[in-house]
């Protein structure tokens, strides 16, 4: 393929600009490798100084002064006092093969001709001399030619070395019969002589850095080349062949002015300056081109004049239709009343056909509407209205009749008047026809809305107006709407958690949809202790499916009176029976224990145990007969005023000695306010006595390993205007099933002998004839609440009754 000028350019760049980056990157992947290796040498050379100079210190310090303490004052081991001695022995052995390293301590005339230094090492000393605050040396140098890493550290003769190296006289005797006693003498403290050094060869790593950046250079290189080969492809797709295809444009949307122009190529340059340089001659030919035209157009000026006054003027008559299809569509938006809706309508028809006086004509009731409001209203002829009537308008030159139509019936008729003779374009009629129908449409509408505002307001009402809850659920169970009352149940529940989940709405609307259109009955207990009866009935009428009204009655207080209306028919038949049986049974009782006892003669009789037997049992059976007799007594003669505070403390101290001996507490929680109740005294003992000892019973049969707790507590309910007085213990409650069970006589949950089960029997009768109510439940123990009519309460209602 051939390049192109600006191909060629772009390559040339691009491979000096990359030819660059890799120099800079070769160079510093170099520098940084050379730096690594620079780093591991150093510490390298740091740990092997480091070695020695523990060596010499563990010589010097520890090894000599313990053989001196060991050995007589003129003998030396040169193998263990040394400290010269010992480190290149120790340093030789770490590295023998001298392929690591090679450590060296030398110094000028040694005692040892091999530890004479180098010509290098010469030169290291004589540095150290030349700059004594200088501790330690280290060099890249070339030995032979390979490169080695130099570290050097100077000797510097201390007095403890003065032994040694000092006068050939104080030296041991050893040291003397092994080197004699010239060498190695004449030194003095302060004295830089000598140095260790310790050369590395590094050429391996030099060269593994070398062969690393040869890689790298190489691999560069590839990508340069892939990176030139494959912005080659793409400039000549994207650039080199687009410039081509647009003069090729060119050439076929102006093939005459592109033989004149366009093929020309310059001496110099690439294909964007032909292209540029080819534009520039296109761009000259259009500007003469567009001066022949201004020529052409001024003779053209006087005409497209002409014609835009025309158009202009169709123009602003399309303008106002539109204008007045707007205006009317607003107004049907608005939702106005009729009245209000023609007297604009009829306005915005004037303002648009410039009409003296438009009348609307209901032909349902033959009323006018005039505009504007102070006009004469126009007057339609016979003839006319058979024509609107069909259908077909009427246009005369100053007037114009349109049919106002709504659906499949003309409603009414449009009238506009004009001062001047006015003949309307076919186009005007067509809008005035049209927009007399929207008008019409717009009236049926409104009177269909009226008619659905009024049906919607008579069922809010009644909706809103029921007393009961009432709820309108989707096919989901969510509520779509409620209530006031509904509203306040659903307030009422929130705190117990969600409120729809509560009253069970899903299931009820789910049950509905299943129950063949028949209403669906559900009963269910809120957390409050209110009882309600849901009645959910689908809406199959309704478009969406799966609707559903759910109604809700509260019939907590009916099922309690049903309760105690039921309790009543007990206690009566029960009275009416116990009235019998003490007719029937006392007097034979009677002479049965009499007989007994005259024959039992103080325990003397030899049949004693066997009429002691008859005599218990038929105390028993007296027993019972008069706790028949108290629940079948009659009502308090005379109930007066009773102080409920001194009731209550008097049977807590009758009971108190029991309490103690059954380790139970007996709790009064009495507020020094409450108000006297109406009641009967020798009942409320009577009530407290059955109560106190069903509870000490039970805390006894419990045999609690926790001590036993009675609690007697009494509040006043001013609202209700009664005083609720509430007995408490801690035993095992009662069950479930025997709550509606525990006021019925003769039932009992004690062992056989050891109750009646007539003692909250005569509870429940006493206190209902003294006016009041007893309920039981069971909450962390038996709970029993009694409430009783405060004193004057009955007296003070008769006064409102009577005054109402």
């Amino acid at each position: 393929m051939k390049h192109s000028r600006l191909q060629a350019k772009l390559i040339f760049r691009q491979c000096a600009i990359l030819l660059g980056i890799g120099l800079i990157f070769s160079l510093s992947l170099n520098s940084y490798l050379r730096a690594i290796m620079e780093t591991e040498v150093q510490d390298k050379t740091r740990l092997i100084f480091s070695n020695v100079l523990a060596v010499q210190t563990y010589v010097r310090d520890t090894l000599r002064p313990t053989m001196y303490d060991n050995l007589t004052p003129d003998s030396f081991i040169i193998e263990a006092m040394s400290t010269s001695f010992v480190t290149r022995t120790v340093m030789s052995d770490l590295n023998t093969a001298h392929d690591q390293f090679t450590y060296r301590r030398v110094a000028f005339n040694p005692r040892n001709p091999q530890f004479t230094p180098s010509v290098l090492e010469r030169e290291y000393i004589q540095f150290f001399r030349d700059h004594p605050a200088l501790e330690s040396l280290g060099q890249f140098r070339k030995i032979n030619g390979e490169e080695y890493y130099v570290a050097a550290k100077p000797a510097v003769f201390e007095e403890s070395c003065m032994l040694c190296h000092g006068d050939p006289k104080d030296a041991p005797a050893v040291l003397l019969a092994r080197y004699g006693n010239v060498n190695g003498f004449g030194r003095t403290v302060g004295e830089i002589d000598g140095l260790d050094m310790v050369t590395m060869p590094v050429d391996r790593e030099a060269a593994s850095i070398r062969r690393v950046t040869v890689i790298f250079v190489l691999v560069f290189a590839c990508g340069t080349l892939l990176i030139l080969g494959l912005n080659h492809f793409f400039f000549d797709r994207i650039v080199v062949q687009n410039i081509g295809r647009l003069a090729s444009i060119l050439r076929s949307r102006f093939p005459e002015e592109a033989d004149k122009t366009l093929g020309r190529r310059p001496r110099f340059g690439d294909e964007i300056d032909v292209m540029v340089a080819n534009v520039e001659r296109f761009a000259d030919h259009l500007r003469d081109a567009r001066a022949q035209l201004a020529d052409y157009a001024a003779n053209l000026e006087i005409k497209v004049q002409e014609r835009t006054h025309k158009l202009l003027e169709e123009a602003n008559a399309r303008q106002a239709d539109v204008r007045l299809f707007v205006d009317m569509l607003d107004l049907f938006t608005e939702g106005q009343g009729r009245r209000r809706l023609l007297e604009q309508a009829m306005e915005a028809m004037a303002t648009r056909f410039e009409a003296r006086v438009v009348t609307f004509l209901c032909f349902a009731n033959l009323n006018h509407y005039v505009w504007p409001p102070d006009a004469t209203p126009l007057a339609l002829a016979r003839e006319d209205q058979r024509t609107l009537l069909g259908g077909g308008g009427v246009f005369r030159e100053s007037r114009a009749e349109v049919p106002v139509r709504a659906a499949d019936s003309i409603r009414g008729a449009l009238i506009l008047d004009w001062n001047t003779p006015r003949d309307l374009p076919l186009q005007e009629r067509e809008v005035l026809t049209a927009v007399s129908s929207q008008l019409g449409i717009a009236l049926e509408n409104l009177e269909a809305l009226e008619s659905l505002v009024s049906q919607k307001t008579l069922l809010e009402s009644i909706f809103e107006g029921i007393a009961d809850p009432l709820f309108l659920l989707d096919q989901d169970g969510e509520v779509i709407h409620a209530n006031a009352s509904a509203h306040r149940l659903l307030d009422g529940l929130a705190d117990s958690g969600d409120p729809t989940r509560l009253l069970g709405l899903p299931v009820l609307s789910r049950e509905a949809r299943f129950e063949g259109g028949d209403p669906f009955r559900e009963e269910t207990l809120l957390p409050d202790g209110r009882s309600l009866t849901l009645y959910a009935y689908p809406l199959h009428a309704l478009e969406q499916q799966g609707r559903s009204i759910v109604y809700a009655r509260d019939d907590t207080r009916e099922k309690a009176m049903l309760a105690r209306l039921q309790q009543g028919e007990k206690a009566l038949a029960v009275g009416k029976m116990a009235a019998g049986l003490a007719h029937e049974i006392n007097n034979p009782l009677g002479v049965i224990l009499c007989y007994a006892r005259l024959l039992w003669n103080d325990g003397k009789n030899e049949n004693a145990d066997d009429l002691s037997i008859i005599i218990r049992h038929t105390l028993q059976a007296r027993k019972v007969l008069q706790d028949l007799m108290r629940f079948a007594r009659p009502k308090p003669a005379a109930l007066r005023a009773l102080d409920l505070i001194e009731a209550v403390r008097f049977i807590a101290r009758v009971f108190q000695v029991r309490a103690v001996a059954l380790d139970v507490d007996i709790v009064t929680d009495l507020p020094a306010d409450l108000p006297l109740v109406r009641g009967d005294a020798d009942a409320v003992e009577q009530v407290l006595t059955n109560v106190m000892i069903n509870a000490l019973d039970a805390l006894e049969e419990s045999r609690l390993r926790r001590p036993g707790n009675i609690t007697i507590s009494a509040r006043h309910l001013p609202e209700r205007e009664e005083v609720r007085l509430v007995v408490r213990d801690n035993g095992p409650g009662i069950p479930e099933e025997n709550l509606q069970r525990i006021f019925d006589p003769f039932f009992s949950t004690k062992e056989v002998g050891k109750g009646t089960g007539l003692g909250l029997a005569v509870v429940y009768g006493l206190v209902r004839d003294m006016g009041g109510r007893v309920d039981a439940e069971s909450r962390d123990g038996a709970v029993l609440t009694i409430h009783l009519r405060v004193a004057g309460a009955e007296k003070q209602k008769d006064s409102h009754a009577t005054n109402d």
